[in-house]
């Protein structure tokens, strides 16, 4: 009778933990699924006083949503980027550097204000969402 019932508790804690294992896997491939989703953006390069003419191009691109800005950006244009441990410093679009005290900054579109905003938050920081809209502006 001792025997039964310890084979009877060791099945059920084996039942318990492969029920544990596939719940793990269901739940990690759910997120990665969701994590896939493909969104639309679009991306505005604004090069102000560094081109005389055609100085302002936009382009819409996908993105798997949750990608940062400086990707997306890398899409549409060559940048050349100087690494920090805090995050990208973007020097140059398209061979354009910057020229200090100008230098290049990173805005985004606020849809509910219908209006660009420089973001505090660093170009390799900012995670795009479905219909987000983002800029590289040259200050000079």
């Amino acid at each position: 009778m001792k025997r039964s019932k310890i084979i009877f508790l060791l099945v059920g804690v084996l039942l318990i933990a492969l029920l544990s294992v596939s719940l793990s896997f269901y739940i990690i491939n759910q997120s990665k699924n969701e994590s896939d989703k493909e969104i639309e953006i679009l991306v505005v390069i604004d090069f102000g006083t560094l081109k005389e003419f055609d100085n302002h191009t936009q382009q819409y691109v996908n993105v798997t949503e949750g990608t940062a800005a400086i990707d997306a950006f890398s899409l549409v244009a060559n940048l050349t980027i100087i690494p920090y441990p805090f995050g990208a410093y973007i020097k140059g679009v398209d061979g354009y550097m910057e020229n200090l005290p100008d230098f290049w900054e990173f805005y985004y579109y606020d849809l509910e204000i219908e209006d660009w905003f420089y973001s505090y938050v660093g170009v390799s920081h900012f995670y795009l969402q479905e219909g987000d809209r983002i800029k590289l502006q040259y200050s000079g």
